[in-house]
């Protein structure tokens, strides 16, 4: 089995220029752990979860953002958790994404992949033709149904 057989091809990818608040915002409403940047087909990057958590913390800004909307604060408080959300609200995909993107090509055996996420500590990986354009993407999750597909 090779890569394009688990690979899924429904792709959400954001730009360089994309808002952090929106990408966290797609990444939250699809379910998604990452997804490819792209300039037009080509891989340019990539943003995962981890690419969201704060310099010098542990909070996860999507989570932090939930968490301080739901509390009371005071009003010095909430000026200043107002300044820093506006601070990180003015940044873009470009300030914390990872250049270094690692891909696979579609004819990669499927333990390869396996591999690559081990090894590399990867999560999701892009699928790319051999002039770097997009074609699919692979996430642990799409393993996890190969698996349970085999077990059936």
């Amino acid at each position: 089995m090779i890569a394009q057989d688990i690979m899924t091809t429904d792709l959400v990818t954001v730009t360089e220029d994309t808002p952090i608040t929106e990408a966290a915002t797609v990444l939250e409403q699809h379910a998604l752990t990452g997804m490819p940047v792209v300039q037009g087909t080509k891989v340019v990057g990539i943003i995962t979860e981890g690419d969201f958590i704060l310099k010098n913390t542990h909070l996860h800004l999507p989570s932090l953002v939930r968490i301080l909307g739901s509390l009371n604060f005071d009003r010095r408080a909430k000026k200043l958790i107002n300044t820093e959300y506006q601070t990180l609200s003015r940044g873009i995909v470009k300030d914390i994404m990872t250049r270094n993107v690692v891909t696979v090509k579609p004819s990669m055996d499927v333990t390869k992949v396996v591999e690559l996420f081990r090894s590399k500590n990867v999560n999701p990986v892009p699928v790319v033709d051999d002039t770097n354009n997009l074609i699919g993407i692979i996430s642990k999750a799409d393993l996890v149904k190969l698996v349970s597909g085999l077990l059936k």
